[in-house]
């Protein structure tokens, strides 16, 4: 038969029982807490982290972009600048140019001279052609006496100014063949020397500001078929460079 005592030991043995279900599942709610607020706040971080970055990533590319544009825009007013310069030298030119050329032709009327010598303008170049009917006699390179007075005329009116120029010569293209010329080549680059040498020796301008080619029958300005275009061909040139 059951005693009373052993009732009370089975009644306390249940309430521990019941007791300790209820402090497990306790426990076990509150460690499944802790996991879920756990990973819902890595996941919160992470979110954050990952906004973060993508927004800094933006704020990078801005900053980039922007010093990018400031770069171009710099360089942009100074091309700019550049240009405008340009622009504004390309008109003093231009002035300086027109300006050279009343001058020549005035200096050419006054001397008689615009019949045997002719002024063009070319980009920014100022253009003297003289006939070599004034300057040489056929097949020669020595400077006539006429030619020495258009010359001296002509260096007087160069020494005013400080551009650079060339001498060049041209020929038609009827062949020569001397021992003193071989070719048109060598008379044309004889007559252009023999003009640059007066223009030095005898007038005393810088030979610093002074070049010189020879064309021989190259570069003809007229048909090389007709005597009258001939003539045009054979020819010294002066080119003022501005």
């Amino acid at each position: 038969m059951k005693s009373h005592y052993d009732d009370n030991i089975e009644y306390e043995n249940d309430i521990s029982s019941h007791w300790m279900i209820t402090y497990s599942d306790m426990i076990t709610i509150i460690l499944c807490f802790f996991i879920i607020f756990f990973t819902f706040s890595a996941e919160e971080i992470s979110a954050l982290y990952t906004v973060k970055d993508s927004l800094m990533n933006k704020v990078n590319k801005l900053s980039d972009e922007n010093i990018k544009l400031s770069n171009e825009n710099t360089k942009l007013r100074k091309e700019k600048k550049s240009l405008s310069e340009e622009l504004f030298n390309i008109k003093n030119v231009e002035t300086d140019l027109n300006s050279s050329n009343e001058e020549f032709i005035s200096f050419l009327r006054n001397n008689n001279l615009l019949k045997d010598v002719s002024i063009s303008q070319k980009e920014n170049e100022l253009i003297i052609r003289f006939k070599n009917s004034i300057l040489f006699d056929s097949g020669s390179a020595e400077i006539t006496e006429k030619g020495y007075m258009v010359l001296d005329k002509i260096a007087d009116k160069l020494k005013l100014i400080d551009n650079d120029f060339v001498v060049e010569g041209f020929t038609d293209n009827v062949p020569i063949n001397t021992k003193q010329f071989p070719s048109n080549w060598e008379l044309s680059s004889s007559r252009a020397i023999n003009v640059v040498k007066f223009f030095i020796n005898e007038k005393s301008i810088d030979e610093n500001r002074i070049s010189f080619s020879g064309w021989g029958e190259r570069k003809p300005i007229a048909s090389n078929t007709t005597e009258e275009g001939r003539a045009k061909n054979r020819r010294i040139e002066i080119r003022i460079i501005n």
